[in-house]
């Protein structure tokens, strides 16, 4: 072989390697600990969250709260802001809804994301992840899970691909027969961890389409 064909030889063997190389190196185990980590450290902030329901895509309420850990981990709200709109919601046949029907629209669906929410509690979020298929791309990694909670449920995780700290997650799943989504985007605090910056819940009641929209802000640091 000349010196040419021996050049062009190595070469490729080098490509073939470097192609190969990061799917080896990626650790499922390893991501759900970093995971773990980056959520425990958002305990050590305080922050705002402003939850808006809305019924149909109409924009019914919007609710403002300031919001921290406290001892043992629990999570404790203080409402600082609350506005209800006035026009009614109407059934298709024209029929109202009472105040008690629309707190109870708003309920099951703060409900629903509660549920879905708790897939990204430490938990099942490091099932999600080690239990998932990894996928790359644009120095992302995906992560693709099936029956983390229940049979027919599917989770995706997308992860920085050199921190391995969250950059959105999605959840599809079923309540009681209804299917319902969370699509969530995290953020990131300087010198600190990523967090759940804007999320959507969806889900239907009744026949009508219920969204709660969550958007969290003004990180503060706030060790327990």
């Amino acid at each position: 072989m000349n010196r040419m064909k021996c050049l062009v030889a190595i070469a490729a063997m080098t490509v073939g390697v470097a192609a190969t190389a990061p799917a080896q190196e990626i650790d499922p185990s390893t991501m759900a600990m970093k995971m773990r980590k980056n959520q425990e450290e958002l305990r050590q902030y305080s922050w705002e969250t402003k939850m808006t329901f809305l019924v149909n895509d109409e924009l019914r309420r919007s609710d403002t709260f300031t919001v921290r850990y406290v001892m043992g981990g629990m999570v404790e709200k203080m409402q600082i802001n609350s506005e209800v709109a006035k026009t009614k919601v109407r059934r298709p046949d024209g029929k109202k809804l009472s105040k008690k029907e629309l707190e109870a629209a708003r309920e099951f669906i703060i409900d629903v994301k509660n549920q879905l929410d708790g897939y990204l509690s430490p938990l099942f979020a490091e099932k999600a992840v080690a239990t998932s298929k990894v996928l790359k791309g644009d120095g992302a990694l995906l992560l693709l899970s099936q029956g983390v909670v229940t049979s027919g449920d599917t989770v995706e995780i997308t992860l920085t691909e050199g921190t391995h700290r969250p950059l959105s997650a999605k959840v599809k799943t079923a309540i009681e027969g209804t299917p319902v989504a969370l699509d969530m985007t995290f953020g990131t605090i300087d010198y600190g961890p990523n967090h759940p910056e804007r999320s959507i819940t969806t889900s239907e009641w009744q026949g009508f389409k219920l969204s709660i929209i969550t958007e969290n802000s003004n990180y503060k640091s706030n060790p327990i």
